[in-house]
């Protein structure tokens, strides 16, 4: 699998959240057609995964799967995750949990929010087919669908 480096990124690439890719992967999904068409439409647009994303796939049964398709949609590991992502996922999850007690926003792990603030972060859209976190969180980035 390639990997991308760089610093910042401009808003040109995405980040595929884990959602996306198992979805995309797995034709008895019922996200499946939705996943791909997803992917259809920003086919052009450079796509990224967050490491967090890495260590969500590289722990399914299915890593060689995955691996392969990851490779063959040439989607990258955005590896750069400095303090400031830790420092951003943090505050926003505590933002979320205070926001939370007062509503009925649903319970989330770490993981949603150091996603979020990768793609802040790296001025990134996020592809997701879970949109309640990053519109609670991080309003700044931009969601597909």
């Amino acid at each position: 699998m390639r990997c991308a480096t760089s610093g910042r990124c401009g808003g040109e690439m995405i980040s595929l959240d884990t959602n996306v890719i198992l979805s995309a992967f797995d034709p008895l999904d019922g996200l499946h057609a939705q996943a791909l068409e997803v992917l259809d439409r920003i086919h052009s647009e450079p796509r990224v995964i967050c490491p967090v994303v890495y260590a969500e796939l590289r722990a399914s049964g299915e890593w060689e799967g995955l691996e392969l398709f990851l490779e063959r949609a040439a989607v990258d590991v955005l590896w750069e995750m400095p303090e400031a992502v830790w420092e951003r996922a943090g505050m926003a999850m505590g933002e979320y949990a205070r926001l939370r007690r007062g509503g009925t926003l649903p319970r989330r792990v770490v993981a949603d929010f150091l996603i979020g603030a990768h793609a802040e972060y790296h001025g990134l859209a996020v592809a997701t087919f879970d949109r309640v976190v990053y519109e609670a969180a991080f309003p700044k980035v931009q969601l597909f669908p």
